[in-house]
C-alpha cells in the first residue's frame, strides 16, 4: 500500500507530492551517507589529531615513526572500506561491484561448471 503526502510550500501554494517509497529511498541514502562519513571520521580522525597535536606541541611531542605510519594506514584503509560499504547498502552498486570483480578475478568468482552427466552413456 502506498500513501501520498502533500505539502503546501510558500504563498504560491506550490504542491509537492512525495510517495512513501521516495521517503524510504531518501532515508536509505541519508543512512548510507552517515555511515560513510562516520567511517571516514573513525579512520582519519586519529591522524588529524596527531598532526594538530604535534604541530602545536613541537619538538617535545616527538612521536615514533611507526605510530605515524600506522595512523596513515588507518586513514588509507578508509579507501578500502568505501566500496564494501556501498556494496553492502546499494543494490545497483553491489551488482556493478560483483561484475567488476568477476572481470578481474574470473576463475575465483565464477561458479564451477556442472560435471557432465555420463549416466546416459552407460
Amino acid at each position: 500500500m502506498e500513501f501520498v503526502i502533500i505539502c503546501v510550500l510558500g504563498s504560491t501554494s506550490t504542491t509537492v507530492v512525495k510517495t512513501t517509497t521516495s521517503w524510504r529511498t531518501e532515508h536509505k541514502a541519508a543512512r548510507t551517507l552517515g555511515i560513510i562519513m562516520g567511517v571516514f571520521l573513525i579512520c582519519w580522525l586519529p591522524f588529524f589529531l596527531w598532526y594538530v597535536i604535534t604541530t602545536l606541541c613541537g619538538e617535545p611531542c616527538d612521536c615514533p615513526s611507526v605510530v605515524v605510519t600506522v595512523l596513515f594506514w588507518i586513514g588509507y584503509f578508509n579507501s578500502a572500506l568505501n566500496p564494501l560499504i556501498y556494496a553492502y547498502f546499494n543494490r545497483d552498486f553491489r551488482e556493478a561491484f560483483k561484475n567488476t570483480l568477476q572481470c578481474v578475478f574470473p576463475c575465483f568468482l565464477r561458479c564451477c561448471p556442472p560435471e557432465p552427466d555420463n549416466s546416459k552413456f552407460m
